[in-house]
């Protein structure tokens, strides 16, 4: 599956940089910590394969339930986090003006970095459910040949699928909307809002609920690999 950045951790960079700034200045530590602490928060936001209680991720092996997505409420989502991003972008502005005209000396040099990584991880975090959300306004759903085993409404599930062109794939759903499960388990089959990219966006035509998987390509056949075409119903 496809890892995703951690865009939070630049945000408690920018946090914590300027608290100490604004505390403490600038001083020979923070001349020895910024960039130590900056390199360190990239390996945490862009490496991979890192420890869990590295990240503060879940466990492996641990299941966390997660309810299911609703389209009704996912506008109102989307405008939650976009105002974040205007407001992240009005206080990084209005830093930048105060360090300007109530010091003038080094601190506006330094002001700009902690605000504008805080605007990006606000709009890293905002694009989340904007691809989400421009999947299910498309209007354009594709049904494709999928199978899992034991798949149960409101549980995790992991299965493979077949995207047209013969693009064979493994994916992952941290919750299955109960509509969903039943056209997998009964029809074995997947509805796609838009077009894959990093994640798939499921659900049904007529539906309120839908879900957001990881990805991972599959080369190469198997036993448990879903081929064949289907049908629009």
């Amino acid at each position: 599956m496809t890892d995703r950045p951690r865009w939070r951790f630049f945000a408690w960079f920018a946090v914590l940089a300027a608290a100490h700034l604004a505390v403490q200045g600038w001083t020979d530590t923070t001349a020895v910590g910024l960039p130590v602490g900056f390199a360190a928060t990239l390996v945490l936001v862009f490496v991979r394969r890192l420890p869990w209680w590295v990240t503060g991720q879940e466990r492996p092996g641990r299941v966390r339930r997660v309810r299911p997505r609703r389209r009704s409420t996912l506008g109102w989502r989307l405008l939650a986090r976009t105002v974040t991003v205007w407001v992240a972008a009005a206080c990084a502005v209005g830093g930048e003006v105060a360090a300007v005209v109530f010091d003038g000396g080094w601190l506006p040099w330094l002001v700009p970095v902690p605000g504008v990584l805080v605007v990006l991880a606000a709009v890293g975090w905002r694009s989340d459910v904007a691809a989400v959300a421009r999947c299910l306004t498309s209007d354009v759903w594709t049904p494709i040949p999928a199978a899992a085993f034991d798949v149960r409404p409101g549980e995790p599930v992991d299965g493979w699928a077949v995207l047209p062109n013969d693009v064979r794939i493994r994916f992952h759903l941290p919750v299955t909307p109960p509509d969903v499960a039943a056209e997998l388990a009964g029809r074995r089959r997947l509805w796609l809002a838009g077009w894959p990219s990093e994640q798939l966006v499921v659900g049904l035509p007529d539906g309120d609920s839908y879900a957001v998987g990881a990805v991972g390509h599959r080369r190469g056949g198997g036993k448990n690999t879903v081929t064949g075409g289907a049908g629009r119903r």
